[in-house]
């Protein structure tokens, strides 16, 4: 088995997702950067390679090889407050090539709560430049990704499955459209500003120009140019409980690893929309025992984007169509990286032969010289070729036969035989 194959034969993932999980119990398998980072050098200290972790309000997830199953959810779980049990009730696993089809379905957002999910190749690649920050080697993973990556824009174009807005971020806007009959004077603030907040203060401010938009951040400076960028008002962190008092909506974006917002900074009398996009959920959940606060959380904003976004469905036969199709070219590069040396062999030992004997002819004309020359780089393209489409197509043991022909064109001797 090649290098390439014996990768793909090891690689496996573990899966944490909206399919099995509700919000509560993801949030307890939720890692923040560092968690990640700390998670990653532990894998790679155990051996390790090819390692990412792709964590997302839809998903946490820990892709490997060069480990079991049983040591990556011990390091997964070791890195978490859940328990076994849990795990084991909600964990999905896959191998080798299971991991690889898992891979493309996510990436394509195939697998998204939302279908078409716009975000999730940027969320990919983020996470491969994380483990590579780290010190994974993640050369095979890099090839892999790069095809995933590849297919998912082929989804994209090729399909409708994307088409309109799919992003967690608009769903909340549109969400907040669908719950008030007018949005005029509507005061609408966002606490978070980082990849989702800024995606969400793209669509408030090219969708809601009429509400009152106040963002929130921890970091004041942040605060002030995003505000200034969008026409937005801004508000300090010390701030935020002063500007919920008059809150129609409050949407959450935030990073953090505990409730952002609690019973103690809402009025009692005031009604409340809260759009809670972040995981771990932000919004302590006891706040909707005050009859004047509603929470929405990411699993119900997807429910409500997939309802209308339901044309969608259509296109799923033509994006899965897609995605084999590049499954298998993924798969038929393994192959011609696994035979590139041995077909370079082939090719250097042939002009070995071919220099060889010409050298025999002693030929004093040069342009006759080059004549062959070129006739015989065609021939030995040829042969190559050849090596390669039985190699691919043919062969019933690639390894094996990558031997014999390395056998067969062993490097020539500068007798006289």
């Amino acid at each position: 088995m090649n290098s390439g194959r014996r990768v793909e034969h090891d690689f496996n993932a573990l899966s944490i997702s909206f399919q099995k999980a509700d919000i509560a119990v993801r949030s307890q398998f939720s890692l923040s950067a560092n968690e990640q980072t700390l998670l990653l050098e532990s894998i790679s200290n155990a051996g390790g390679q090819n390692a990412m972790i792709l964590s997302t309000c839809n998903r946490t997830e820990l892709y490997c090889s060069g480990l079991s199953m049983d040591e990556m959810r011990d390091l997964f779980l070791g890195s978490t407050e859940a328990s076994e049990e849990v795990f084991e009730n909600v964990a999905s696993k896959y191998q080798g090539i299971q991991t690889i089809e898992h891979l493309f379905n996510v990436g394509c957002a195939l697998n998204s709560q939302i279908l078409g999910d716009t975000e999730i190749s940027g969320q990919m690649k983020r996470s491969l430049f994380h483990s590579k920050s780290a010190g994974i080697d993640t050369g095979w993973l890099e090839r892999l990704i790069s095809s995933v990556l590849r297919c998912s824009k082929r989804v994209k174009r090729e399909t409708g499955l994307s088409y309109g807005a799919t992003s967690v971020a608009y769903s909340a806007v549109q969400y907040m459209r669908d719950s008030f009959a007018a949005l005029d004077g509507k005061k609408v603030v966002l606490f978070g500003l980082g990849k989702l907040g800024r995606n969400t203060c793209r669509n408030l401010a090219k969708h809601h120009r009429t509400s009152e938009i106040t963002v929130v951040n921890r970091d004041s400076q942040k605060t002030l140019d995003i505000a200034g960028e969008f026409g937005f008002r801004s508000a300090g962190i010390q701030d935020l409980k002063k500007v919920l008092m008059t809150a129609d909506v409050l949407i959450l974006a935030t990073g953090a690893e505990e409730y952002t917002v609690t019973k103690g900074m809402i009025l009692p009398e005031k009604e409340l929309l809260i759009l809670d996009m972040s995981m771990p959920r932000n919004a302590d959940p006891s706040l909707e025992e005050q009859s004047n606060v509603r929470i929405v959380h990411v699993d119900e904003l997807s429910k409500a984007a997939n309802i209308r976004l339901g044309d969608r469905l259509n296109h799923l036969p033509k994006a899965k169509e897609i995605v084999a199709q590049e499954i298998k070219e993924f798969s038929a590069l393994l192959d011609s990286l696994a035979i590139a040396p041995t077909l370079g062999l082939v090719s250097k030992n042939l002009r070995t032969f071919r220099d060889i004997e010409m050298t025999k002819l002693g030929l004093d004309d040069e342009k006759e010289e080059q004549r062959l020359l070129l006739l015989s780089d065609k021939i030995i393209q040829k042969v190559t070729t050849q090596v390669a489409t039985f190699l691919k197509t043919k062969s019933d043991d690639v390894g094996e036969d990558m031997t014999m022909f390395e056998d067969v064109f062993q490097r020539p001797t500068t007798g006289n035989d």
